[in-house]
Protein backbone atom coordinates (compact mmCIF):
# COMPACT_ATOMS: atom_id res chain seq x y z
CA UNK A 1 0.00 0.00 0.00
CA UNK A 2 1.25 3.48 -0.85
CA UNK A 3 2.29 5.85 1.90
CA UNK A 4 -0.70 8.12 2.75
CA UNK A 5 1.62 11.11 2.53
CA UNK A 6 2.24 10.35 -1.14
CA UNK A 7 -0.87 12.30 -2.07
CA UNK A 8 0.29 13.56 -5.49
CA UNK A 9 -1.01 10.57 -7.50
CA UNK A 10 -4.37 10.89 -5.73
CA UNK A 11 -4.59 14.62 -6.47
CA UNK A 12 -3.73 14.02 -10.13
CA UNK A 13 -6.36 11.29 -10.30
CA UNK A 14 -8.89 13.63 -8.67
CA UNK A 15 -8.14 16.42 -11.16
CA UNK A 16 -8.52 14.00 -14.07
CA UNK A 17 -11.80 12.63 -12.71
CA UNK A 18 -13.20 16.11 -12.10
CA UNK A 19 -12.42 17.13 -15.67
CA UNK A 20 -13.89 13.93 -17.10
CA UNK A 21 -17.06 14.08 -14.99
CA UNK A 22 -17.62 17.81 -15.57
CA UNK A 23 -17.32 17.46 -19.34
CA UNK A 24 -20.93 16.35 -19.87
CA UNK A 25 -22.21 19.24 -17.72
CA UNK A 26 -20.85 21.76 -20.25
CA UNK A 27 -21.32 19.69 -23.40
CA UNK A 28 -24.57 21.43 -24.37
CA UNK A 29 -22.82 24.80 -24.24
CA UNK A 30 -19.94 23.45 -26.35
CA UNK A 31 -17.28 24.32 -23.78
CA UNK A 32 -14.79 22.40 -21.67
CA UNK A 33 -14.34 22.51 -17.89
CA UNK A 34 -11.16 24.55 -18.40
CA UNK A 35 -13.04 27.06 -20.54
CA UNK A 36 -15.74 27.26 -17.85
CA UNK A 37 -13.02 28.07 -15.32
CA UNK A 38 -11.69 30.91 -17.48
CA UNK A 39 -15.18 32.30 -18.07
CA UNK A 40 -15.90 32.12 -14.33
CA UNK A 41 -12.71 34.01 -13.50
CA UNK A 42 -13.51 36.71 -16.05
CA UNK A 43 -17.03 36.97 -14.62
CA UNK A 44 -15.77 37.33 -11.05
CA UNK A 45 -13.63 40.41 -11.83
CA UNK A 46 -14.67 43.95 -12.57
CA UNK A 47 -13.58 44.86 -16.06
CA UNK A 48 -11.08 43.24 -18.41
CA UNK A 49 -8.16 41.15 -17.15
CA UNK A 50 -4.69 40.55 -18.53
CA UNK A 51 -3.77 37.10 -19.79
CA UNK A 52 -1.07 36.96 -17.11
CA UNK A 53 -3.63 37.60 -14.34
CA UNK A 54 -5.96 34.88 -15.65
CA UNK A 55 -3.07 32.44 -16.07
CA UNK A 56 -1.94 33.16 -12.51
CA UNK A 57 -5.42 32.42 -11.13
CA UNK A 58 -5.50 29.09 -12.95
CA UNK A 59 -1.83 28.27 -12.33
CA UNK A 60 -1.10 27.78 -16.03
CA UNK A 61 1.48 29.36 -18.34
CA UNK A 62 0.76 32.52 -20.33
CA UNK A 63 1.26 30.49 -23.51
CA UNK A 64 -1.38 27.98 -22.39
CA UNK A 65 -3.72 30.85 -21.54
CA UNK A 66 -3.18 32.44 -24.96
CA UNK A 67 -4.47 29.27 -26.63
CA UNK A 68 -7.43 29.03 -24.27
CA UNK A 69 -8.41 32.66 -24.93
CA UNK A 70 -8.03 32.10 -28.70
CA UNK A 71 -10.55 29.26 -28.49
CA UNK A 72 -12.96 31.31 -26.36
CA UNK A 73 -12.72 34.12 -28.92
CA UNK A 74 -13.48 31.69 -31.76
CA UNK A 75 -16.58 30.61 -29.82
CA UNK A 76 -17.58 34.25 -29.36
CA UNK A 77 -17.43 33.96 -25.56
CA UNK A 78 -14.53 36.32 -24.84
CA UNK A 79 -12.89 39.25 -26.54
CA UNK A 80 -9.34 40.50 -26.37
CA UNK A 81 -8.16 44.08 -26.79
CA UNK A 82 -4.77 45.77 -26.53
CA UNK A 83 -3.96 47.14 -23.10
CA UNK A 84 -3.66 50.93 -23.47
CA UNK A 85 -1.24 51.01 -20.49
CA UNK A 86 1.07 48.28 -21.82
CA UNK A 87 1.38 47.68 -25.55
CA UNK A 88 2.95 44.25 -24.91
CA UNK A 89 -0.15 43.08 -23.09
CA UNK A 90 -3.79 42.40 -23.91
CA UNK A 91 -6.90 42.53 -21.78
CA UNK A 92 -9.68 39.98 -21.98
CA UNK A 93 -13.34 40.27 -21.08
CA UNK A 94 -16.53 38.31 -21.51
CA UNK A 95 -18.79 38.98 -24.44
CA UNK A 96 -22.54 39.16 -24.05
CA UNK A 97 -22.66 35.61 -25.39
CA UNK A 98 -20.07 34.53 -22.79
CA UNK A 99 -22.20 35.97 -19.98
CA UNK A 100 -25.20 34.18 -21.43
CA UNK A 101 -23.39 30.83 -21.37
CA UNK A 102 -22.39 31.38 -17.74
CA UNK A 103 -25.96 32.23 -16.77
CA UNK A 104 -27.38 29.31 -18.75
CA UNK A 105 -24.95 26.77 -17.30
CA UNK A 106 -24.76 28.02 -13.69
CA UNK A 107 -27.65 25.96 -12.35
CA UNK A 108 -26.49 22.75 -14.08
CA UNK A 109 -22.99 23.27 -12.70
CA UNK A 110 -24.26 23.95 -9.17
CA UNK A 111 -26.51 20.87 -9.33
CA UNK A 112 -23.61 18.72 -10.46
CA UNK A 113 -21.32 20.14 -7.79
CA UNK A 114 -23.94 19.58 -5.08
CA UNK A 115 -24.42 15.98 -6.16
CA UNK A 116 -20.67 15.35 -5.95
CA UNK A 117 -20.36 16.62 -2.37
CA UNK A 118 -23.77 15.56 -1.03
CA UNK A 119 -22.30 12.81 1.18
CA UNK A 120 -19.83 15.14 2.88
CA UNK A 121 -20.44 17.22 5.97
CA UNK A 122 -19.96 20.96 5.67
CA UNK A 123 -17.04 20.83 8.12
CA UNK A 124 -15.32 18.22 5.92
CA UNK A 125 -15.73 20.39 2.84
CA UNK A 126 -14.48 23.47 4.69
CA UNK A 127 -11.44 21.55 5.94
CA UNK A 128 -10.77 20.21 2.45
CA UNK A 129 -11.03 23.70 0.98
CA UNK A 130 -8.59 25.10 3.54
CA UNK A 131 -6.15 22.23 2.96
CA UNK A 132 -6.25 22.66 -0.82
CA UNK A 133 -5.75 26.41 -0.49
CA UNK A 134 -2.74 25.91 1.80
CA UNK A 135 -1.23 23.37 -0.58
CA UNK A 136 -1.66 25.73 -3.54
CA UNK A 137 -0.08 28.57 -1.57
CA UNK A 138 2.86 26.36 -0.60
CA UNK A 139 3.42 25.27 -4.20
CA UNK A 140 3.27 28.88 -5.42
CA UNK A 141 6.05 29.99 -3.03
Amino acid sequence: MADDRDFVPAVIRLANLLNRRMGPVFENAGITPQQWAVLSILDSHEGPMTLVAIARELSVSKQNMTGMIDRLQQLGLAERADDPNDLRSARVQLTRRGRGVLEKMASSYKEWQSSVVSDFAERELNALGRTITRLIEKLEE
